[in-house]
């Protein structure tokens, strides 16, 4: 006698077709000669009661009293293979539905490792393509999932047309994420998917980057990866390039944690007390092949004048960051750093600030990150010790950590990336840098109110044209823009009629 199954298998049922639920294999998936599987039967453990003076009564034991241990699920989600086959299909017909096949998942992902990958490198390039032609044959939650979080990255802001397609894409990424979420779906991959997600909604000014983050932090610290980076790999097995990806994962949801964090100027960072590497990520163009040196990693405190990759450079500037926060975060500050350690930050981001630019002949996209947090920083420590009632407290001029060496350095980045445009790759550029690039421009338009000096204007007006430029890639920087246009409107009307060029 032939053996059926309870329900339709699940091909059928998400094609919508008549299904025979023959075991092992339903007539239909048979003769197309596709892998049927069904659903496993599920059958709950009952727990029997007896009412005072009456018969047995059995309950589903969903009901029971609640275990010892508050953080226990119930049973069915306790295995996620349940439902993982299901999961599997769901997220890769997702992922069909949006590139068409396999080459449009290939153009994606060409895509993104020619830009953000570039300055962001959490994702290793050669695993990444190992698995590519097989993407829909062997349906996997994490590798669909992961890819559509590629394309969702690497797409652009529409010019002209409505945001209809650009928010249904993040929408579909975003549905995607909760759903192996609710199958207990977590991996590197995931946490991966999770991070560049929310590098998305911080680009794009999203107020969900807050919660994304946060969330990105408890995925990775499910699977352990904040504690895999306290021991360097030193080996050249393919176990030791993995876990050189968990580190360069760590330090990019770090990364972000403090820029976002910097930027929102309030709260804790997410990362807080998780732990930070003690070890720079090694150079991604050998780490990309799978090629690694037994020598030991450089260290977090590797000086200046030693060569290291951009991505080691940005983790060293993140950390800087991390130490202007907590200085500000000090309850014995009152809102204002102390001189001394004040100028100690200065100086080391002063020496990253001139070191940057010099590394490469071309630091954009490759240093795009690293500069832009370092001004950010450095912009967000002259506004914490200068007098509130200035708009700039200039010190002396000549000193590399002055605010008017700062601004001067930031005006002569921003003129050459506005000569060089065109040989620029918009796509490529980091969402990092427009908030420097607005507080440097904003702070200029305040001292040209004062002074009516016109060289402020004119390089505020650079940093403008730079950020137009940033704009066309996130809509943050776009944001900003409109905010920046609203204040040099209102600058316009009150400018003074003496001059004070001597500032300078």
């Amino acid at each position: 006698m032939t053996r059926t199954a309870a329900k339709a298998c699940i091909a059928c049922r998400e094609r919508k077709r008549k299904c025979d639920r023959f075991i092992p294999s339903c007539s239909l998936c048979y003769r197309l000669g596709r892998r049927c599987q069904y659903e496993p039967r599920i059958r709950l453990p009952s727990q029997d009661i007896r009412a005072p003076g009456g018969p047995t009564i059995s309950l589903p034991s969903r009901i029971a009293a609640p275990s010892t241990n508050p953080l226990s699920s119930p049973r069915l989600f306790d295995h996620g293979s349940l439902i993982r086959p299901t999961v599997n299909i769901m997220i890769t017909e997702k992922l069909k539905q949006s590139v068409g096949d396999i080459s449009g998942v290939r153009n994606a992902a060409t895509r993104y490792f020619s830009s953000i990958h570039v300055w962001f490198p959490i994702l290793s390039e050669l695993s990444y393509y190992e698995r590519l032609t097989r993407a829909f044959e062997n349906p996997c939650a994490e590798y669909s999932l992961l890819s559509l979080t590629l394309l969702l990255i690497t797409t652009t802001p529409p010019v002209t047309e409505t945001l209809d397609s650009f928010t249904s894409l993040y929408i579909l990424v975003k549905s995607s994420i909760a759903i192996v979420e609710a199958a207990n779906i977590n991996s590197l991959e995931i946490v991966q998917s999770r991070l560049l997600v929310s590098l998305f909604e911080f680009g794009h000014g999203m107020p969900a980057a807050f919660i994304s983050i946060a969330a990105t932090v408890r995925a990775a610290v499910a699977i352990r990866l904040n504690e895999t980076i306290k021991t360097p790999c030193i080996d050249v097995s393919a176990d030791c390039s993995k876990l050189e990806e968990g580190l360069r994962v760590w330090w990019g949801i770090v990364m972000l944690d403090r820029n976002y964090t910097l930027e929102r100027g309030e709260g804790p960072c997410a990362t807080q007390d998780l732990g930070t590497p003690r070890h720079l990520p090694r150079d991604g163009s050998i780490w990309d092949q799978k090629i690694l040196s037994s020598a030991a990693p450089l260290s977090l405190s590797t000086p200046s004048n030693v060569r290291v990759g951009p991505f080691a450079r940005q983790a060293q500037v993140s950390h800087v960051l991390d130490i202007l926060m907590m200085q500000l975060r000090d309850p014995k500050a009152n809102d204002t750093l102390d001189k001394e350690e004040s100028d100690q930050i200065a100086r080391t981001l002063t020496a990253f600030s001139l070191l940057l630019p010099e590394e490469t002949p071309q630091p954009w996209p490759r240093y795009c990150g690293a500069i832009g947090m370092c001004y950010s920083a450095l912009m967000t420590l002259h506004e914490s010790r200068q007098d509130p009632s200035l708009p700039i407290e200039l010190g002396d001029s000549y000193f590399p950590g002055s605010l008017a060496s700062s601004l001067t350095r930031m005006n002569s980045i921003s003129r050459r990336f506005n000569y060089k445009i065109e040989q620029v790759d918009i796509e490529a550029i980091s969402p990092f840098p427009p908030r420097s690039l607005y507080k440097a421009a904003s702070i200029q338009y305040r001292i040209w109110k004062q002074t009516g000096d016109r060289k402020w204007l004119q390089s505020s007006d650079a940093m403008k044209l730079m950020l137009t430029h940033f704009s066309k890639r996130w809509m943050n920087a776009a944001k900003l823009l409109d905010i920046l246009e609203e204040d040099r409107r209102t600058y316009k009307t009150h400018i003074p009629s003496q001059s004070a060029s001597y500032l300078l």
